[in-house]
């Protein structure tokens, strides 16, 4: 008797192994089945070389005050998006910033020292903003490597908000109202 009982096990496994593989060929319960794409799905494969170009205008040349860059759907290289003439300020980067999709965006930061020198500091952003997708914060987290060789001579940021991307250019603490949970919440 204890013979049958050794030979019943190994058919069990079996049955279970084949129900499990049966259940995972049937049709996802949620989509039907359907492959599911999203449209603002990229990736960055290389940086366009007009992106250094440009980059080095606003850092040797002082021609302009930000540039922001995307990553082309099409030709998945980072690009420049917008450039910012010299005239422009803080406020007109906060305004090219998309709020619904991941960019970098270099600013170069114009101010008066403590003891009265002007100066400038260039400032990498990464632009991550809360209701951008996970596949362009994943393509450019991914691509920010490749990204920071080309822009030497920068301080990184990343920031989420754009209350946030001025109170870190210009060191000002956030206001209270604007943080999107209090310290109580955690």
């Amino acid at each position: 008797n204890g013979h049958d009982s050794t030979a019943v096990a190994p058919v069990e496994r079996e049955s279970r192994a084949h129900t499990t593989i049966t259940s995972a060929m049937e049709n996802h319960l949620k989509t039907g089945g359907e492959q599911v794409t999203f449209a603002n799905k990229s990736v960055a494969g290389s940086v366009d070389p007009e992106c250094k170009k440009i980059f080095e205008l606003l850092k040797i040349r002082r021609k302009h005050r930000f540039i922001v860059y995307k990553i082309d759907g099409e030709t998945e290289a980072v690009v420049p998006e917008t450039v910012g003439p010299r005239g422009a300020g803080l406020a007109d980067l906060k305004a090219a910033l998309p709020e619904n999709d991941s960019r970098y965006a270099i600013y170069d930061h114009e101010f008066t020292t403590y003891d009265g020198r002007p100066t400038n500091k260039l400032y990498f952003i990464s632009w991550f903003p809360a209701n951008a997708t996970p596949y362009s914060k994943m393509a450019y987290t991914q691509a920010k490597s490749h990204v920071r060789e080309v822009f030497t001579g920068v301080l990184d940021l990343m920031c989420r908000t754009p209350t946030e991307v001025e109170s870190m250019i210009l060191g000002v603490p956030e206001e209270e109202e604007d943080q999107e949970f209090d310290d109580d919440d955690f």
